[in-house]
Protein backbone atom coordinates (compact mmCIF):
# COMPACT_ATOMS: atom_id res chain seq x y z
CA UNK A 1 0.00 0.00 0.00
CA UNK A 2 1.52 3.37 -0.96
CA UNK A 3 2.60 5.57 1.91
CA UNK A 4 2.94 9.30 2.33
CA UNK A 5 6.32 10.88 2.85
CA UNK A 6 5.63 10.79 6.57
CA UNK A 7 5.51 6.99 6.43
CA UNK A 8 1.81 6.78 7.24
CA UNK A 9 -0.81 5.20 5.03
CA UNK A 10 -2.99 7.85 3.41
CA UNK A 11 -6.65 8.07 4.36
CA UNK A 12 -7.68 7.58 0.72
CA UNK A 13 -5.90 4.24 0.64
CA UNK A 14 -7.51 3.24 3.92
CA UNK A 15 -10.95 4.09 2.52
CA UNK A 16 -10.22 2.12 -0.67
CA UNK A 17 -9.07 -0.91 1.33
CA UNK A 18 -12.06 -0.60 3.65
CA UNK A 19 -14.34 -0.39 0.59
CA UNK A 20 -12.82 -3.53 -0.93
CA UNK A 21 -13.16 -5.42 2.34
CA UNK A 22 -16.75 -4.24 2.67
CA UNK A 23 -17.49 -5.50 -0.85
CA UNK A 24 -16.05 -8.92 0.00
CA UNK A 25 -18.10 -8.99 3.19
CA UNK A 26 -21.23 -8.14 1.21
CA UNK A 27 -20.50 -10.90 -1.33
CA UNK A 28 -19.83 -13.45 1.41
CA UNK A 29 -22.95 -12.40 3.35
CA UNK A 30 -25.02 -12.62 0.18
CA UNK A 31 -23.63 -16.08 -0.62
CA UNK A 32 -24.45 -17.23 2.92
CA UNK A 33 -27.89 -15.62 3.03
CA UNK A 34 -28.96 -17.04 -0.33
CA UNK A 35 -27.45 -20.46 0.40
CA UNK A 36 -25.32 -20.08 -2.72
CA UNK A 37 -22.11 -21.14 -0.96
CA UNK A 38 -23.67 -24.51 -0.08
CA UNK A 39 -25.18 -24.74 -3.54
CA UNK A 40 -21.78 -24.14 -5.20
CA UNK A 41 -20.07 -26.67 -2.93
CA UNK A 42 -22.85 -29.17 -3.62
CA UNK A 43 -22.60 -28.54 -7.34
CA UNK A 44 -18.83 -29.08 -7.25
CA UNK A 45 -19.37 -32.47 -5.57
CA UNK A 46 -22.18 -33.31 -8.02
CA UNK A 47 -19.92 -32.38 -10.95
CA UNK A 48 -16.96 -34.43 -9.73
CA UNK A 49 -19.15 -37.45 -8.91
CA UNK A 50 -20.93 -37.39 -12.26
CA UNK A 51 -17.66 -36.97 -14.17
CA UNK A 52 -16.28 -39.96 -12.28
CA UNK A 53 -19.41 -42.01 -13.04
CA UNK A 54 -19.26 -41.06 -16.72
CA UNK A 55 -15.61 -42.13 -16.85
CA UNK A 56 -16.31 -45.57 -15.37
CA UNK A 57 -19.50 -46.20 -17.38
CA UNK A 58 -18.29 -45.22 -20.85
CA UNK A 59 -15.18 -46.55 -22.60
CA UNK A 60 -14.92 -43.45 -24.83
CA UNK A 61 -13.90 -41.33 -21.82
CA UNK A 62 -10.59 -42.90 -20.83
CA UNK A 63 -9.27 -40.77 -17.95
CA UNK A 64 -10.68 -38.68 -15.13
CA UNK A 65 -9.13 -35.59 -16.73
CA UNK A 66 -10.99 -36.39 -19.94
CA UNK A 67 -14.18 -36.83 -17.91
CA UNK A 68 -13.70 -33.43 -16.24
CA UNK A 69 -13.10 -31.81 -19.64
CA UNK A 70 -16.17 -33.53 -21.09
CA UNK A 71 -18.22 -32.51 -18.04
CA UNK A 72 -17.13 -28.88 -18.45
CA UNK A 73 -18.29 -28.99 -22.08
CA UNK A 74 -21.63 -30.41 -20.94
CA UNK A 75 -22.38 -27.99 -18.07
CA UNK A 76 -21.39 -24.94 -20.11
CA UNK A 77 -23.35 -26.30 -23.11
CA UNK A 78 -20.30 -25.73 -25.32
CA UNK A 79 -20.23 -29.29 -26.62
CA UNK A 80 -16.92 -29.25 -28.49
CA UNK A 81 -17.43 -32.83 -29.67
CA UNK A 82 -14.12 -34.14 -28.29
CA UNK A 83 -15.96 -37.05 -26.70
CA UNK A 84 -19.24 -38.79 -27.36
CA UNK A 85 -20.66 -41.11 -24.76
CA UNK A 86 -22.00 -44.35 -26.15
CA UNK A 87 -23.56 -46.33 -23.30
CA UNK A 88 -27.16 -45.69 -22.23
CA UNK A 89 -26.19 -45.15 -18.57
CA UNK A 90 -23.51 -42.61 -19.52
CA UNK A 91 -26.04 -40.78 -21.70
CA UNK A 92 -28.47 -40.54 -18.77
CA UNK A 93 -25.66 -39.24 -16.56
CA UNK A 94 -24.73 -36.64 -19.19
CA UNK A 95 -28.34 -35.43 -19.42
CA UNK A 96 -28.51 -35.07 -15.63
CA UNK A 97 -25.13 -33.31 -15.57
CA UNK A 98 -26.31 -30.93 -18.29
CA UNK A 99 -29.50 -30.13 -16.39
CA UNK A 100 -27.45 -29.49 -13.24
CA UNK A 101 -25.19 -27.15 -15.20
CA UNK A 102 -28.12 -25.20 -16.62
CA UNK A 103 -29.59 -24.88 -13.12
CA UNK A 104 -26.26 -23.74 -11.66
CA UNK A 105 -25.68 -21.13 -14.36
CA UNK A 106 -29.28 -19.91 -14.03
CA UNK A 107 -28.62 -19.00 -10.39
CA UNK A 108 -25.67 -16.76 -11.22
CA UNK A 109 -27.70 -13.80 -12.59
CA UNK A 110 -29.98 -13.96 -9.55
CA UNK A 111 -27.04 -13.85 -7.18
CA UNK A 112 -25.43 -11.01 -9.12
CA UNK A 113 -28.69 -9.06 -9.02
CA UNK A 114 -28.98 -9.65 -5.29
CA UNK A 115 -25.41 -8.43 -4.81
CA UNK A 116 -26.02 -5.30 -6.90
CA UNK A 117 -29.25 -4.44 -5.07
CA UNK A 118 -27.53 -4.87 -1.72
CA UNK A 119 -24.71 -2.55 -2.82
CA UNK A 120 -27.23 0.08 -3.90
CA UNK A 121 -29.09 -0.26 -0.60
CA UNK A 122 -25.85 0.02 1.40
CA UNK A 123 -24.82 3.12 -0.55
CA UNK A 124 -28.22 4.67 0.11
CA UNK A 125 -27.98 3.85 3.82
CA UNK A 126 -24.46 5.28 3.98
CA UNK A 127 -25.59 8.50 2.30
CA UNK A 128 -28.58 8.81 4.63
CA UNK A 129 -26.37 8.22 7.67
CA UNK A 130 -23.95 10.92 6.54
CA UNK A 131 -26.84 13.30 5.96
CA UNK A 132 -28.33 12.48 9.37
CA UNK A 133 -24.96 13.05 11.06
CA UNK A 134 -24.74 16.45 9.40
CA UNK A 135 -28.28 17.33 10.50
CA UNK A 136 -27.50 16.38 14.09
CA UNK A 137 -24.48 18.69 13.96
CA UNK A 138 -26.46 21.46 12.19
CA UNK A 139 -25.97 24.08 14.91
CA UNK A 140 -22.19 23.58 14.72
CA UNK A 141 -21.91 23.69 10.91
CA UNK A 142 -20.39 26.62 9.09
CA UNK A 143 -22.41 28.54 6.53
CA UNK A 144 -20.37 26.89 3.79
CA UNK A 145 -21.21 23.40 5.08
CA UNK A 146 -24.91 24.33 5.39
CA UNK A 147 -24.88 25.59 1.79
CA UNK A 148 -23.27 22.33 0.62
CA UNK A 149 -25.98 20.31 2.40
CA UNK A 150 -28.72 22.47 0.86
CA UNK A 151 -27.23 22.02 -2.62
CA UNK A 152 -26.91 18.28 -2.14
CA UNK A 153 -30.53 18.10 -0.94
CA UNK A 154 -31.75 20.07 -3.97
CA UNK A 155 -29.80 17.81 -6.32
CA UNK A 156 -31.23 14.68 -4.73
CA UNK A 157 -34.79 16.05 -4.79
CA UNK A 158 -34.35 17.02 -8.44
CA UNK A 159 -33.02 13.55 -9.20
CA UNK A 160 -36.02 11.80 -7.62
CA UNK A 161 -38.46 14.29 -9.11
CA UNK A 162 -39.75 16.13 -6.04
Amino acid sequence: MPRRKSGRISSNHCRAYHGDMKELQVIWAMLKRTGMQRFLAGFALFYILFCFLIQITDPAVQSFGDALWFGLNVITTIGLGDYTVTTPLARILVVLLGLGGVLMFAFIPGVMTSYYLERVENKKDETLNQFYDQLVRAPELTDREKKAIAEKTRAIRKKVGK
